[in-house]
C-alpha cells in the first residue's frame, strides 16, 4: 500500500495560527509568559484560545498547552523530541492514522513526535484507547521474521509500538511502526498502563 507524506498535525497547527516564530503566548491582560522554566525555543506554547481551536479542529487533545515545533511538514522517517524543562505529569500517545503521525505528551505538553507506519488493508491497526500491557526492549518477530526493537504491546494477539524502517511504500500488519531511534526513547519514557489513543 502507497503510503502518502504526512504534513504534521501540530504543523498544521502552526500555519493556522500564524505561530512558526511565536514567541511565548500570554495570558490575558499581559501577563507572564505561559512558558514553563528551562523551555527550549524548539517549543510553540498555545493561548487559551488556540488550545480550545485545536481541539475543535482535532488536532491536539484537550487541554495541550504546546507542541513541537516542526519547522515544516514531516517526511518518513523524521522524527522529533524535546522534553527539556518539561515538568512532570502523566504521559499519553496519540496516533492519528489519517495524518501518519504519532504525538506523545507529557502532562497538557507535546515532547514527541514521528510519521507512523500502520496497518495494511486487511491487517488494520486497532482503534481506541490502548493502554500499554508489556515491554520488551529486543523483540523478534517469529510470525513475520522481523525485528520489533522497543515494542510496546497494545494487544495480546502482538499488536504494537516499535522500531521500524519507516519508508514511503511501506506498511505493518497491524502494528505502529516508528523509527527506530525515536521508539528508544519513547521505550525509555512510557510504562505499563499508560494509555495509547489510535484515532478513529
Amino acid at each position: 500500500m502507497l503510503l502518502m507524506v504526512a504534513a504534521a498535525a501540530v504543523f498544521a497547527l502552526i500555519f493556522a495560527f500564524g505561530l512558526s516564530n511565536a514567541p511565548p503566548a500570554r495570558a490575558a491582560g499581559g501577563a507572564a509568559p505561559l512558558a514553563f522554566a528551562g523551555a527550549s525555543e524548539a517549543r510553540v506554547f498555545l493561548s487559551p484560545s488556540e488550545q480550545v481551536e485545536a481541539a475543535m479542529r482535532g488536532l491536539l487533545p484537550k487541554g495541550t498547552r504546546s507542541i513541537l515545533r516542526t519547522h515544516g511538514p514531516m517526511a518518513h522517517g523524521q522524527w522529533h523530541w524535546d522534553d527539556q524543562g518539561v515538568p512532570r505529569g502523566k504521559l499519553t500517545v496519540r496516533v492519528d492514522p489519517s495524518r501518519q503521525l504519532l504525538s506523545v505528551f507529557r502532562g497538557p505538553h507535546e515532547i514527541g513526535t514521528a510519521v507512523i507506519l500502520y496497518g495494511a488493508k486487511g491487517k488494520e491497526t486497532p482503534r481506541g484507547r490502548l493502554p500499554i500491557i508489556g515491554k520488551t526492549r529486543d523483540h523478534h518477530s517469529r510470525t513475520y521474521d522481523a525485528p520489533m526493537p522497543y515494542s510496546l504491546w497494545l494487544t495480546t494477539d502482538g499488536v504494537a509500538i516499535h522500531g521500524s524502517s519507516v519508508t514511503m511504500g511501506r506498511a505493518s500488519n497491524g502494528c505502529i511502526g516508528v523509527p527506530v531511534p525515536f521508539a528508544a526513547k519513547l521505550f525509555n519514557a512510557a510504562k505499563k498502563g499508560d494509555v495509547v489513543e489510535v484515532l478513529s
